[in-house]
């Protein structure tokens, strides 16, 4: 009787280290952040809007950037990129941005929706954060600019929305200078255009 007494009583202090266990998993898969996958596509402007996508690249210490211009039908008015040399990704963004926007005025355009992945450009221009000082100058170009288009959105996107700019932004490393054109017959490039036309979606994990 009294080993079946000493048998109970180790099963005890058992069950009560399991349950703390348990109790500890549990609070710690509630705590644990889950990614939620996310669709990500390009969207076009609405009808009588262009939609201006930008981008920027590194490779080593060489910079440079792309720009896109498209209609509400996802077909390219204007397309270009740069290469600027040895700086930071950062000014390659935010030049970007601007020869893109440069691209614009010279069109004509009144109605502008702009899009980049870059947080910091984005959240500089719309007054959002304090601008870092390597662009500053540039900012400040672009917001004047800005105020000569009628209405005009500046949005940021995630990388997957923002392909076409990504390919031009790396094409820039090609050249020595500055290109533009109404179109661009690279089969890489004119495969993104079409997958963005007709709403390829992309899936994003994580933040």
């Amino acid at each position: 009787m009294n080993l079946g007494r000493e048998r109970e009583g180790d099963r005890g202090p058992r069950l009560k280290e399991k349950r703390r266990s348990l109790k500890l998993a549990s609070h710690v898969m509630k705590k644990a952040v889950i990614p939620v996958p996310q669709f990500i596509r390009w969207n076009p402007p609405t009808p009588g809007t262009v939609k201006l996508n930008f981008d920027g690249s590194l490779q080593g210490r060489s910079a440079a950037g792309g720009y896109i211009l498209r209609d509400w039908k996802g077909e390219p008015l204007m397309v270009g990129a740069s290469n600027y040399g040895n700086t930071s990704i950062i000014i390659a963004e935010s030049r970007a941005l601007r020869d893109g926007l440069q691209a614009a005025l010279q069109l004509g355009l009144h109605q502008l929706d702009i899009e980049g992945d870059n947080a910091v450009v984005i959240g500089a221009l719309r007054r959002e954060i304090d601008v870092p000082w390597q662009i500053r100058t540039v900012i400040e170009d672009l917001q004047s600019m800005l105020q000569q288009i009628a209405h005009s959105q500046v949005m940021h996107i995630y990388r997957e929305a923002n392909m076409a700019a990504d390919w031009l932004s790396k094409f820039g490393h090609s050249i020595s200078d500055t290109w533009s054109a109404t179109q661009c017959n690279s089969i890489d490039f004119v495969t993104i255009i079409q997958d963005d036309r007709i709403g390829r979606t992309l899936v994003r994990r994580g933040s």
